[in-house]
């Protein structure tokens, strides 16, 4: 190449010039973009998806020929059909940004059965509880990493349908307490059906 040095010039140019347009595309999607709040998403999708887990297997539970409450079987398959959405909104949303996607394998339930649909409403929503806490979590961490397009993703995408999703639970609760078992479970699962 040192018989051409304008050859080799333009070629070292050329190589330069598509390693500096590869780097600027990286840099157009995943600015302020960082590593650790990549990877608190990917977390939060494990938890998304192991909140299905749990909400599908309250939904077989309510389900079962020997529980008979379709009430809740609904309201449980709703909650467990939202959590995969949402998980899904978190995949399509690392994509956009230019992170990676890891999927971690999902934690079963510690439970596969309930006493009482009240038994079941409280542990969901313990969970929902940690959810919103770990969503404050990578909130915080974004604005840290000066990130509002992610601060924004999160308020909007999460945190309003969060709050109703705990105050939704915490009604339930509060009616199945005043209900009482029996009679007062069967009345509210008709309502829910």
């Amino acid at each position: 190449m040192a018989r051409f040095p304008l050859l080799s010039a333009i070629l070292l140019h050329l190589i330069v010039v598509s390693m500096q347009q590869g780097d600027d595309e990286t840099l157009d999607i995943r600015q302020r973009f960082g590593s650790i709040s990549s990877m608190m998403i990917n977390d939060q999708m494990e938890r998304e998806f192991t909140a299905m887990y749990l909400y599908e297997t309250m939904t077989s539970y309510f389900g079962r020929p020997s529980v008979g409450l379709p009430g809740f079987k609904k309201f449980f398959k709703k909650a467990a059909d939202k959590k995969r959405e949402r998980a899904h909104k978190l995949i399509d949303y690392l994509n956009m940004r230019g992170g990676h996607v890891r999927l971690k394998p999902i934690t079963p339930p510690s439970k596969f059965e309930w006493s009482s649909a009240l038994d079941a409403a409280e542990m969901a929503l313990g969970a929902e509880k940690n959810m919103m806490k770990e969503f404050y979590r990578l909130r915080d961490r974004a604005d840290m990493e000066s990130d509002p397009h992610l601060v924004n993703f999160i308020e909007s995408e999460f945190l309003t349908e969060q709050v109703k999703g705990i105050q939704d639970l915490r009604e339930l609760i509060a009616r199945l307490n005043k209900a009482g078992s029996g009679l007062g479970e069967l009345i509210l699962d008709k309502e829910l059906n």
